[in-house]
Protein backbone atom coordinates (compact mmCIF):
# COMPACT_ATOMS: atom_id res chain seq x y z
CA UNK A 1 0.00 0.00 0.00
CA UNK A 2 1.26 3.46 -0.90
CA UNK A 3 2.00 5.43 2.30
CA UNK A 4 -0.20 8.37 3.12
CA UNK A 5 1.13 11.86 3.76
CA UNK A 6 -0.01 13.43 7.01
CA UNK A 7 0.34 17.15 7.74
CA UNK A 8 0.78 17.97 11.43
CA UNK A 9 -0.63 21.36 12.39
CA UNK A 10 0.86 22.38 15.72
CA UNK A 11 0.14 26.06 15.35
CA UNK A 12 -0.84 28.29 18.25
CA UNK A 13 -3.85 29.64 16.38
CA UNK A 14 -6.31 28.32 13.83
CA UNK A 15 -5.78 31.09 11.29
CA UNK A 16 -2.12 30.27 10.68
CA UNK A 17 -2.89 26.55 10.59
CA UNK A 18 -5.55 27.08 7.94
CA UNK A 19 -3.14 29.11 5.83
CA UNK A 20 -0.73 26.19 5.59
CA UNK A 21 -3.30 23.47 5.02
CA UNK A 22 -5.16 25.52 2.42
CA UNK A 23 -2.01 25.73 0.31
CA UNK A 24 -0.96 22.10 0.75
CA UNK A 25 -4.30 20.29 0.95
CA UNK A 26 -4.27 18.86 -2.58
CA UNK A 27 -1.12 16.89 -1.75
CA UNK A 28 -2.16 15.79 1.76
CA UNK A 29 -4.03 12.63 2.74
CA UNK A 30 -4.37 13.18 6.50
CA UNK A 31 -4.78 16.50 8.32
CA UNK A 32 -3.56 16.30 11.89
CA UNK A 33 -5.02 18.84 14.28
CA UNK A 34 -1.98 18.84 16.53
CA UNK A 35 -1.88 18.76 20.30
CA UNK A 36 -0.88 22.40 20.60
CA UNK A 37 -3.62 23.53 18.23
CA UNK A 38 -6.21 21.43 20.08
CA UNK A 39 -5.15 23.05 23.36
CA UNK A 40 -5.17 26.55 21.87
CA UNK A 41 -8.42 26.36 19.92
CA UNK A 42 -10.27 23.38 21.37
CA UNK A 43 -12.64 21.23 19.33
CA UNK A 44 -13.47 24.26 17.18
CA UNK A 45 -10.24 23.56 15.31
CA UNK A 46 -11.36 20.01 14.55
CA UNK A 47 -14.84 21.14 13.50
CA UNK A 48 -13.46 23.83 11.22
CA UNK A 49 -10.94 21.51 9.54
CA UNK A 50 -13.62 18.86 9.04
CA UNK A 51 -16.04 21.38 7.53
CA UNK A 52 -13.46 22.82 5.15
CA UNK A 53 -11.91 19.48 4.15
CA UNK A 54 -14.69 16.86 4.16
CA UNK A 55 -12.78 14.41 1.95
CA UNK A 56 -9.60 14.32 4.04
CA UNK A 57 -8.89 12.06 6.99
CA UNK A 58 -8.79 14.25 10.11
CA UNK A 59 -6.79 13.23 13.18
CA UNK A 60 -7.34 14.91 16.53
CA UNK A 61 -3.94 14.52 18.18
CA UNK A 62 -5.18 14.95 21.74
CA UNK A 63 -2.94 12.19 23.12
CA UNK A 64 -5.48 10.62 25.43
CA UNK A 65 -4.06 9.36 28.72
CA UNK A 66 -7.27 9.16 30.77
CA UNK A 67 -11.03 9.47 30.20
CA UNK A 68 -10.76 7.57 26.94
CA UNK A 69 -14.47 7.30 26.16
CA UNK A 70 -15.28 10.93 27.01
CA UNK A 71 -12.42 12.46 25.04
CA UNK A 72 -12.89 10.12 22.09
CA UNK A 73 -16.57 11.09 21.99
CA UNK A 74 -15.62 14.78 22.02
CA UNK A 75 -13.26 14.56 19.07
CA UNK A 76 -15.51 12.26 17.05
CA UNK A 77 -18.51 14.53 17.67
CA UNK A 78 -16.33 17.36 16.33
CA UNK A 79 -15.72 15.39 13.13
CA UNK A 80 -12.38 13.65 13.66
CA UNK A 81 -11.80 10.30 11.96
CA UNK A 82 -8.92 9.28 14.20
CA UNK A 83 -7.87 10.02 17.78
CA UNK A 84 -4.44 9.55 19.32
CA UNK A 85 -3.87 7.72 22.62
CA UNK A 86 -0.48 7.63 24.34
CA UNK A 87 1.14 4.29 25.06
CA UNK A 88 1.27 5.15 28.77
CA UNK A 89 -2.54 5.05 28.97
CA UNK A 90 -4.07 2.19 30.92
CA UNK A 91 -5.62 -0.79 29.19
CA UNK A 92 -9.02 0.44 30.38
CA UNK A 93 -8.48 3.84 28.77
CA UNK A 94 -7.33 2.34 25.49
CA UNK A 95 -10.26 -0.06 25.45
CA UNK A 96 -12.77 2.72 26.18
CA UNK A 97 -11.43 4.93 23.40
CA UNK A 98 -11.39 2.00 20.98
CA UNK A 99 -14.98 1.02 21.75
CA UNK A 100 -16.11 4.57 21.09
CA UNK A 101 -14.16 4.61 17.83
CA UNK A 102 -15.49 1.28 16.58
CA UNK A 103 -19.08 2.24 17.38
CA UNK A 104 -18.69 5.16 14.99
CA UNK A 105 -16.55 3.53 12.32
CA UNK A 106 -13.54 5.62 13.41
CA UNK A 107 -10.02 4.65 14.47
CA UNK A 108 -7.43 5.00 17.24
CA UNK A 109 -3.69 5.59 16.93
CA UNK A 110 -1.38 4.59 19.79
CA UNK A 111 1.54 6.99 20.03
CA UNK A 112 4.51 4.94 21.17
CA UNK A 113 6.68 6.42 23.89
CA UNK A 114 10.42 5.75 24.11
CA UNK A 115 9.81 2.57 26.12
CA UNK A 116 7.07 0.06 25.42
CA UNK A 117 6.87 -3.69 25.83
CA UNK A 118 5.92 -6.76 23.84
CA UNK A 119 3.17 -7.35 26.40
CA UNK A 120 1.70 -3.94 25.58
CA UNK A 121 1.79 -4.72 21.88
CA UNK A 122 -0.08 -7.99 22.46
CA UNK A 123 -2.60 -6.20 24.66
CA UNK A 124 -3.27 -3.52 22.06
CA UNK A 125 -3.72 -6.06 19.30
CA UNK A 126 -6.12 -7.91 21.57
CA UNK A 127 -8.09 -4.67 21.93
CA UNK A 128 -8.23 -4.35 18.12
CA UNK A 129 -5.76 -1.48 17.94
CA UNK A 130 -4.64 -1.31 14.31
CA UNK A 131 -2.50 1.84 14.18
CA UNK A 132 0.65 2.93 15.98
CA UNK A 133 2.82 6.03 15.61
CA UNK A 134 6.55 5.35 15.78
CA UNK A 135 9.40 7.83 16.11
CA UNK A 136 13.06 7.58 17.11
CA UNK A 137 13.85 7.82 20.81
CA UNK A 138 13.54 11.33 22.23
CA UNK A 139 17.27 11.59 22.80
CA UNK A 140 17.75 11.45 19.04
CA UNK A 141 17.58 14.94 17.58
CA UNK A 142 15.09 15.61 14.79
CA UNK A 143 18.02 17.16 12.95
CA UNK A 144 20.25 14.09 13.27
CA UNK A 145 20.85 12.82 9.76
CA UNK A 146 21.07 9.13 10.62
CA UNK A 147 18.14 8.89 13.04
CA UNK A 148 16.48 6.29 10.80
CA UNK A 149 18.93 3.54 11.62
CA UNK A 150 18.68 -0.10 10.66
CA UNK A 151 17.45 -0.79 14.19
CA UNK A 152 14.62 1.71 13.83
CA UNK A 153 13.62 0.35 10.43
CA UNK A 154 13.69 -3.21 11.81
CA UNK A 155 11.31 -2.08 14.57
CA UNK A 156 8.85 -0.88 11.94
CA UNK A 157 9.03 -4.30 10.29
CA UNK A 158 8.40 -5.95 13.66
CA UNK A 159 5.37 -3.80 14.38
CA UNK A 160 3.99 -4.48 10.91
CA UNK A 161 4.49 -8.22 11.36
CA UNK A 162 2.36 -8.03 14.51
CA UNK A 163 -0.47 -6.58 12.45
CA UNK A 164 -0.05 -2.84 13.04
CA UNK A 165 -0.26 -0.09 10.46
CA UNK A 166 2.82 2.00 11.29
CA UNK A 167 2.89 5.77 10.91
CA UNK A 168 6.34 7.32 11.26
CA UNK A 169 7.29 10.77 12.51
CA UNK A 170 10.24 12.73 13.83
CA UNK A 171 11.38 15.74 11.84
CA UNK A 172 10.68 14.04 8.52
CA UNK A 173 12.29 15.57 5.43
CA UNK A 174 11.90 14.74 1.77
CA UNK A 175 15.35 13.15 1.73
CA UNK A 176 14.30 10.77 4.52
CA UNK A 177 11.64 9.06 2.40
CA UNK A 178 14.06 7.02 0.29
CA UNK A 179 15.44 5.40 3.47
CA UNK A 180 12.14 3.54 3.83
CA UNK A 181 12.27 1.59 0.57
CA UNK A 182 10.77 -1.87 1.19
CA UNK A 183 9.71 -0.77 4.70
CA UNK A 184 5.94 -1.17 5.39
CA UNK A 185 5.03 2.41 6.30
CA UNK A 186 1.35 3.33 6.54
CA UNK A 187 1.84 7.10 6.69
CA UNK A 188 4.57 9.71 6.96
CA UNK A 189 3.97 12.69 9.23
CA UNK A 190 5.45 16.03 8.29
CA UNK A 191 4.97 19.17 10.33
CA UNK A 192 7.23 22.17 9.96
CA UNK A 193 8.85 20.88 6.73
CA UNK A 194 5.53 21.62 5.05
CA UNK A 195 3.67 24.00 7.36
CA UNK A 196 6.64 26.34 7.81
CA UNK A 197 7.86 26.16 4.21
CA UNK A 198 7.84 29.29 2.07
CA UNK A 199 5.56 27.39 -0.30
CA UNK A 200 3.67 24.62 1.56
CA UNK A 201 2.14 23.31 -1.66
CA UNK A 202 5.53 22.79 -3.29
CA UNK A 203 6.88 21.22 -0.10
CA UNK A 204 3.98 18.77 0.16
CA UNK A 205 4.22 17.94 -3.54
CA UNK A 206 7.92 17.17 -3.10
CA UNK A 207 7.03 14.66 -0.38
CA UNK A 208 4.50 13.00 -2.67
CA UNK A 209 7.05 12.78 -5.49
CA UNK A 210 9.53 11.16 -3.09
CA UNK A 211 6.88 8.69 -1.92
CA UNK A 212 6.10 7.76 -5.53
CA UNK A 213 9.80 7.39 -6.37
CA UNK A 214 10.31 5.12 -3.36
CA UNK A 215 7.11 3.09 -3.26
CA UNK A 216 5.66 3.38 -6.75
CA UNK A 217 2.39 4.85 -7.94
CA UNK A 218 0.09 2.02 -6.89
CA UNK A 219 2.05 0.55 -4.00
Amino acid sequence: MRPKLQLALDNLDLQSALSAVQQASQYIDVIEVGTILCLAEGMNAVRTIRTLYPKHIVLADVRVVKAGAVIAKMVFDAGADWVSVVSEASAETVEAATKEARARGRDVQIELADIWTDDQLKLWRGLDIQQVIYHPASEVSDLQADKWTTKNLDTIHKLHALGFKVTVTGGMTVSDISKFKDVPVYAFISGRAIAKANNPAEAAQAFQVAITDTFGVNA
